[in-house]
């Protein structure tokens, strides 16, 4: 036997009322009045976590400025500048070498400028001054002992696996 209801005259609905239900919700209750606001006391007691109130917003907080690391973003850039100037050095003039030498030099210097700058805006004891002239000038010389003593084609194979060795060594690291 089925639930479905039995309607006179087979299975066609009759054509009077639509029964009450069915995909239609039901009509919503009416609602109650609002009741009336409450007069505000004049004096609050104290909450108890008041004691625990930031006096300076969080927002309006000076986050100190933190000093660099080490040196690694001025190996990684003397690294790139040697993979490129060795790679490049049979397929160009040597005065392309040259402006590329200059040009590094250049970049170097004003990395030095941006560096001081920063000492002295933010009161920090000087560091070594030493490596960006080491990055400067041994660059260049490793760029073409290594141009003179193998060639660019292994200058460019080496680059290849010394990035590769990068690579897999940021992604173990994560």
């Amino acid at each position: 036997m089925s639930d479905s209801p039995q309607y006179p005259g087979g299975h066609q609905y009759p054509e009077g009322p639509e029964p009450v239900g069915g995909y239609e919700p039901p009509p919503e209750p009416p609602r109650p009045r609002p009741d009336p606001v409450p007069p505000p006391e004049p004096d609050p007691p104290p909450v108890a976590a008041e004691r625990f109130r930031r006096t300076t917003p969080a927002r309006l907080r000076d986050i100190p400025v933190e000093r660099g690391r080490g040196y690694w973003r001025l190996v990684t850039g003397t690294v790139f500048y040697v993979m490129i100037v060795g790679g490049m050095a049979d397929y160009v003039d040597p005065s392309a070498r040259v402006v590329a030498h200059l040009a590094f030099w250049g970049l170097i210097a004003a990395a030095f400028g941006v560096t001081v700058a920063r000492e002295r805006r933010y009161d920090w004891s000087p560091e070594a001054r030493w490596p960006w002239a080491a990055a400067a000038i041994g660059g260049a010389l490793a760029a073409e002992v290594l141009v003179l003593a193998f060639g660019s084609p292994a200058v460019i194979v080496g680059s290849l696996i010394l990035l590769a060795l990068g690579a897999f060594v940021l992604v173990l690291a994560g």
